[in-house]
């Protein structure tokens, strides 16, 4: 297959550890809330408007960002700016360009439509159109992280909301993710409103946390979830950053014995993993760039000056879109960025495509020499019956086509292509390839 640039929108924190500065980082680490106060009390006023009472809350109780604009001009058209990363923007089509996925993902509704994210203001519009809900029925849990209103709605009436259709719900909501996600109705604050991930953080969760609140807010959607087969509720497959890693999520899901779907052609238990952008910069023992204190907000969102005096862009990049970023800040540990990441990238993307073709052509061994016992599986299912017990040769490869395809997706779906914590992307890619190639020689 001709390899071909995945070409993500890339939200990364270049990883310290494939340049080789780690020592020389302590000079150019972020202030700590501590160090800050007094600047920040003393600056406070000039970066930031005096806000005169809140603007008025539509019927979720959220102050929409078109409520803020007057208040906060600059946030606000710096916020807009997100609309050029759109869905008419040349936007990749991933079951194209990774034609492996149409295997891997087959009898799940991914298989039905996945197309490159566009930019957090498309996000409500994008959900509504994806064929995963026009074309398979499914629950308001969808919505989740897509709108703010759903956010409230659900802190307001409870997790029952989660268990409405999708269908009934979505075309009640107006805004895309907005000021309410991170701020609720502070924006001089930070609040993390999926109370999901309050949850999920534990004793991580908070001012007080290693974990800056800037990151907090962003990895309340960027992270890793599946709904609770009983409750429906969006839920995160840890409590606290140390179970964050790939190995105790995918522990996580065996010990529940939990799959998202069987696959459509072998039946295996198959876990799809989503945006790990959270697990990979603070799970376990944490990337690099997080270790030293950088939050997402310090590489995605660069400080702007202004006609009042300094304000946080609100148009998320990648911090290489940013050049007054990289060279006032990064250029002070790294020599050509922007090489170094596109090398990581690189590597990532080789691997990646290499190993979802050997998935994909176990899959379809396992499918082919099975297909007798498989079948009668799937008619003793279909009929209502009692169903047989697979084979142990067939258990064990059900096993290894579920490790190989979670540890795959945990890097397939991680917006960085690697940059986030390459260390860690080729550790889950190595455990992903040992898991299909033993698939694949007790095929042989």
């Amino acid at each position: 297959m001709t390899k071909v640039k995945r070409n993500k929108v890339a939200l990364w924190g270049a990883s310290l550890c494939a340049f080789g500065l780690v020592a020389g980082l302590a000079a150019c680490a972020p202030q700590s809330a501590t160090d800050a106060g007094d600047d920040a009390a003393a600056t406070s006023n000039a970066k930031l408007p005096q806000q005169e009472g809140t603007p008025k809350a539509d019927e979720y109780g959220v102050v929409t960002a078109e409520a803020w604009k007057d208040v906060y001009p600059y946030q606000y058209s710096s916020y807009m700016e997100n609309e050029a990363n759109s869905p008419d923007s040349g936007k990749h089509d991933y079951l194209e360009l990774y034609p492996a996925l149409n295997t891997m993902y087959k009898g799940y509704a991914f298989a039905l439509g996945y197309d490159e994210a566009s930019s957090h203001v498309y996000a409500l519009q994008s959900v509504k159109e994806t064929p995963r809900t026009t074309q398979k029925e499914q629950l308001a849990n969808c919505i989740t992280c897509k709108t703010p209103q759903f956010t409230a709605k659900v802190n307001s009436e409870g997790d029952e909301v989660y268990t409405e259709k999708f269908n009934d719900m979505i075309g009640e909501f107006t805004e895309p993710i907005s000021c309410y996600n991170c701020h609720e109705n502070e924006p001089q604050s930070l609040s993390v409103t999926g109370q999901y991930f309050v949850k999920s953080l534990g004793s991580d969760y908070g001012e007080a946390s290693e974990v800056p609140m800037e990151s907090q807010v962003c990895g309340q959607c960027h992270n890793e979830y599946y709904f609770d087969p009983d409750t429906k509720v969006t839920t995160n497959p840890y409590e606290g950053t140390d179970e964050m890693t790939p190995d105790a999520i995918l522990a996580y899901y065996d010990e529940r014995g939990y799959k998202d779907w069987e696959h459509a052609d072998t039946l295996a238990p198959m876990i799809k993993v989503q945006h790990t952008e959270f697990e990979t910069m603070y799970g376990g023992d944490m990337a690099p760039m997080a270790k030293q204190g950088y939050s997402c907000a310090d590489c995605h969102m660069g400080t702007v000056e202004g006609e009042d005096g300094e304000y946080t862009s609100h148009n998320w990049t990648s911090p290489l879109e940013n050049q007054q970023l990289v060279e006032s800040n990064c250029s002070e540990c790294h020599d050509d960025l922007a090489t170094k990441v596109k090398d990581i990238q690189a590597e990532e993307e080789e691997r990646v495509t290499s190993i979802s073709e050997k998935i994909e052509q176990m899959t379809k061994q396992v499918a082919e020499r099975y297909a007798d016992e498989i079948a009668a599986i799937k008619a003793a299912k279909e009929a209502g019956g009692e169903v047989p017990a697979a084979s142990e040769e067939l258990q064990t490869l059900w096993t290894l086509q579920r490790n190989a395809q979670f540890y795959w997706d945990f890097v397939m779906v991680e917006n960085s292509e690697g940059a986030h914590n390459s260390v860690l992307t080729r550790e889950t890619l190595d455990k992903a390839e040992a898991a299909v190639d033993e698939g694949l020689a007790l095929l042989a």
